[in-house]
């Protein structure tokens, strides 16, 4: 064999071992040393060398070989991006870079960006968006200062809602999202740096991490089924009129005739956000839980109805998509300041109903007091009123009447006297006595105060639970929990077996 074919096969040899073990990441050789060169070299010298001296078909497999290795070779100078972090440990000396932390859970591994948004400007998220929460959070509970309440909000999310917002939020300490105490210390500190300054200041977890899983395995699924028959009776259910879920398609526009269909949350991914209680609660108590921009209102505003679907709510204003009788979707922005007073027969519950501001005169004044409703119980209800927080008896409050002329005139005052079956009714309206004639009224009304009112419900049928069979929702409940963003299988063709009994 001639010494140039001996040199051809070794620097073949070299080429081939040099790109192998540069594309493993190998040492330049099995004892390191800073004078040998890297593999990267060794591979560029085998290849100068095969180019000159072998022939044309292995020039070209030579040439190939470069190219593969040239662009391995630029894509390991480029750094690698990711959102995933793994803390072990938080250094408050630099805040910033806690809260910079914070930021790459929060938008991976804590999953709250795929429901809440950081932008005003961007659409309405499942969740309120967070711009400035770092000096909203102060005011939302009052009492409670920003750190507090971003706490309470991230161990305890049902705690306090925000008013247009149901129980969507999942505990995030617990599985399948199981953020750490340090990861969630870290995205409290991102939230404080949205328009707010970071506290350092070290807390105790409000829960009991090792229970956790006791409670998880000592509350079973209610009820337990086979997610395969759940499937068809998604279908046959008419559920899936509705809610979308990836694989299964809808019926086509005027198949279903027995009632009207809404447009209602894609469930594609509903299990992987939500544990199994949260389904069991969303199917057998309809309205107990209703996800932001899907929930059905009815409020008036300036003398007109609107009724329609929340499409999204802040602190002043709302949002109602309505539907005319041609079925043109419109979209109406109306002020919080705009819905009429609504009278009210009885002050309990007033929170549960809808009411957010109450107007009521107390018997030991002649003067009405209007406020935004803070809180209440069985016996009181707080006013925030001049930026005061005042509470009131329910049981000292003057009697008003609400009365309705054959014009349509609407008038509330404070009831003196009278009845519709008496010849008048003695009313203080603005501070004075007046005295309507009954012929001349259609209607009148007892009430204890008045109030604006924004009631969100469920567009699901309450009686859907009673439609099904024990069976049948225990089988849907179990094809749910498997909705975790995989791609589903279309339904099969035939579903008489699991038909609503």
């Amino acid at each position: 064999m001639s010494r140039d074919t001996l040199i051809k096969i070794a620097s073949l040899i070299l080429m081939v071992v040099s790109f192998i073990a540069y594309i493993a990441g190998a040492s330049a050789f099995p004892v390191a040393s800073e004078n040998l060169l890297p593999w990267s070299v060794w591979f560029l010298i085998s290849v100068i060398v095969n180019i000159v001296l072998w022939s044309n078909v292995m020039k070209l497999l030579t040439f190939s070989l470069a190219v593969i290795w040239f662009y391995a070779f630029v894509a390991g100078l480029v750094p690698e991006s990711s959102t995933a972090v793994n803390l072990t440990s938080l250094d408050w000396s630099d805040p910033d870079a806690v809260a910079e932390q914070g930021a790459l859970v929060f938008n991976g591994k804590g999953q709250c960006a795929a429901c809440h948004t950081v932008d005003p400007s961007a659409p309405p998220g499942r969740c309120p968006d967070l711009t400035d929460i770092g000096i909203n959070a102060a005011s939302r509970v009052p009492g409670t200062d920003a750190k507090t309440y971003l706490i309470e909000s991230l161990y305890e999310p049902h705690k306090y809602l925000v008013p247009g917002y149901g129980k969507i939020m999942p505990e995030i300490w617990k599985p399948p999202i199981a953020l750490s105490k340090l990861e969630i210390e870290a995205v409290i500190a991102y939230l404080q740096s949205l328009g707010g300054e970071i506290d350092p200041t070290p807390f105790d977890e409000p829960i009991d991490r090792a229970d956790a899983g006791t409670i998880a395995a000592a509350l079973p699924p209610l009820l337990t089924g086979d997610p395969e028959l759940g499937k068809k009776v998604f279908v046959t259910a008419a559920c899936i009129s509705c809610h979308a879920v990836t694989g299964i398609e809808s019926p086509a526009a005027g198949e279903t005739t027995d009632f009207e269909v809404v447009t209602a949350p894609d469930l594609s991914e509903i299990a992987a956000f939500n544990d199994m209680r949260y389904l069991e609660e969303s199917v057998l108590v309809p309205g107990a839980q209703i996800v932001s921009g899907y929930g059905a209102v009815i409020v008036r505003a300036n003398g007109t109805t609107y009724q329609g679907t929340l499409v999204s709510q802040d602190t002043e204003r709302i949002v109602v998509r309505t539907k005319t009788a041609d079925g043109v979707e419109e979209e109406h922005t109306l002020l919080l300041t705009e819905l009429d007073d609504e009278p009210i027969e009885e002050l309990s519950n007033l929170q549960a109903r809808g009411y957010f501001t109450l107007t009521l005169t107390p018997t030991d004044s002649d003067a009405p007091v209007s406020g935004e409703i803070v809180s209440e119980t069985d016996d009181t209800v707080t006013l925030k009123i001049g930026g005061e927080d005042r509470s009131f008896s329910k049981t000292d409050v003057k009697s008003q009447m609400t009365v309705i002329t054959f014009d349509g005139d609407e008038i509330v005052g404070d009831y003196v006297s009278g009845s519709m079956d008496d010849d008048e009714i003695v009313l203080i309206v603005d501070g004075s006595e007046e005295i309507f004639d009954t012929f001349d009224l259609e209607e009148a009304t007892f009430t204890r105060a008045s109030g604006k009112k924004l009631l969100v419900t469920s567009p699901m049928p309450e009686n859907f639970p009673l439609l099904l069979s024990v069976s049948d929702m225990s089988n849907l409940l179990s094809f749910l929990s498997t909705l975790t963003g995989a791609t589903a299988e279309a339904a099969p063709a035939e579903t008489d077996d699991a038909s609503a009994e």
